[in-house]
């Protein structure tokens, strides 16, 4: 089977998924054509999930694609935007026509929670990996970014951090339940890190609600002190936070959680009188420190300085 023969599988697989009001040309050209709302700027990103690296080579199909996806869709969370398209690439080492199918049921699942059109993609022989680039649009000048937090300002996260970092020495992260299984868990599950971990859920909702509100925001990918310091360093300021005050997931530690990635909730920064309306947020989040003047993020516990081993993904060291 060739890769045209693939792609009109993942297709016709897609559906509805692929097809909208805004998509005046979807998969099957040689780009595709999507009408952008009036008075809005474009919001772009893309992530790569490498075989090995970001996923067990041999993880079920389905929950590669709705990984894939939900990874990058997040991105579109942490800027506030309204999430629109995606296009996906996908390498794969072989032609299995039931490995496509089974992934693009996972992308399907993902497309049809957050609201994204599939409008196009590529399919090539190589090692496993998925591309997967997220596009959305925001009103001029209200895109939350990295850059914008202010020394007194309260740093929030949203959620419970550290469930999808405790999956990976799970001896089943490699044969986790269905996705249907995984989305039915709640956090009394003991298998519930690797619903974290298989199936992040952007926080678009939340992201919305932070327009005018959040001074900066970015979504935690790499570890929440990792992700914290990228913000800080680029709004030119330092953070203080405490380790106690860190929400981490059932069976977690709080130096797991403060330092492991995957978890995709949003980190953001708010002005200190802003308390009153994080309570009528979309989710729940919670004040785990404050900006100050410096560089870097400092880690506190009972108000003594405490070194956690270093957290955070990094690809080059």
């Amino acid at each position: 089977m060739d890769e045209f023969e693939l792609i009109d599988r993942l297709i016709a697989i897609l559906g509805d998924d692929a097809r909208g009001a805004r998509v005046l040309l979807g998969p099957g050209d040689d780009a595709a054509l999507i009408q952008t709302p009036p008075n809005t700027v474009a919001v772009a990103t893309i992530d790569t999930l490498v075989a090995g690296v970001h996923f067990p080579p041999n993880a079920p199909a389905d929950l590669i694609g709705i990984r894939a996806l939900g990874a990058s869709v997040s991105d579109l969370a942490a800027m506030g935007a309204e999430p629109g398209y995606v296009l996906i690439a996908l390498t794969l080492p072989d032609d299995s026509a039931p490995w496509v199918d089974a992934f693009a049921r996972g992308v399907a699942a993902g497309a049809h929670r957050d609201g994204v059109k599939v409008v196009g993609g590529n399919i090539a022989r190589g090692p496993l990996n998925v591309s997967v680039s997220a596009h959305g649009w925001i009103e001029p000048g209200a895109a939350l970014t990295r850059a914008g937090a202010q020394v007194g300002d309260l740093v929030c996260v949203s959620g419970e951090l550290g469930g999808a970092a405790s999956a990976l020495g799970r001896s089943d992260l490699a044969r986790p339940p269905p996705l249907a299984t995984l989305m039915s868990l709640d956090a009394t599950d003991e298998r519930y890190p690797l619903r974290r971990y298989y199936v992040p859920e952007p926080r678009l909702a939340l992201g919305r609600a932070l327009r005018g509100i959040a001074t900066a925001a970015i979504d935690v990918s790499d570890g929440l002190v990792a992700d914290l310091g990228h913000l800080c360093k680029a709004s030119g300021v330092g953070a203080r936070i405490e380790l106690d005050s860190v929400p981490a997931a059932s069976g977690c530690t709080k130096a797991l959680a403060a330092t492991g990635g995957d978890d995709y909730e949003l980190c953001f920064t708010v002005p200190s009188g802003s308390r009153g309306r994080l309570a009528r947020m979309p989710t729940t989040v919670g004040v785990i420190g404050e900006v100050c003047a410096g560089a870097g993020v400092s880690v506190f516990n009972g108000g003594r300085p405490v070194t956690l081993a270093r957290g955070g993904f990094r690809h080059f060291d």
